[in-house]
């Protein structure tokens, strides 16, 4: 809806309603009365006083009534994983766990290790075999747990 914080489902329209807030017209592309209740569907005008939506001289069909909208939430700080439904908080880094699912290990940008379990920060090697990250010949740190 307009106001970025209010939203209706596929196939319905946003539509202000008496209380000021924003309701949903179930109908697509709707016609907003004024009244703030009701709706018309899309070409169509509303009669509030007749409690109608006329189209030209001829057709009128009942008003519709507004429902209200839902609270938008805003997913604000993730990390869309590849299959782009499953998702991890800011800062981790989605890996393919043995189950073929995705988990998120707890280090930005990092290498994920082939056993499906571990990770490792991002420019270090994993040792899956040894349970440590390898940076260059030296640097020997514990693999972190994906979970």
């Amino acid at each position: 809806c307009p106001d970025g914080q209010s939203e209706c489902p596929d196939g319905m329209t946003c539509c202000k309603l008496s209380s000021g807030q924003w309701g949903c017209c179930p109908l697509p592309k709707a016609v907003c009365c004024s009244d703030g209740v009701h709706c018309c569907p899309n070409g169509y005008t509303c009669d509030v006083e007749a409690g109608s939506c006329t189209k030209g001289d001829k057709t009128t069909i009942p008003l519709s009534t507004k429902i209200q909208a839902l609270k938008r939430i805003i997913k604000a700080n993730i990390v869309v994983c590849p299959d782009g439904e499953s998702e991890c908080p800011d800062g981790s880094t989605c890996c393919k766990l043995s189950s073929g699912q995705w988990g998120c290990c707890p280090l930005p940008q990092a290498v994920c290790c082939s056993d499906g379990e571990h990770c490792c920060p991002n420019g270090y090697t994993c040792d899956v075999a040894e349970g440590t990250c390898t940076k260059g010949d030296k640097t020997e740190i514990p693999v972190s747990k994906t979970i």
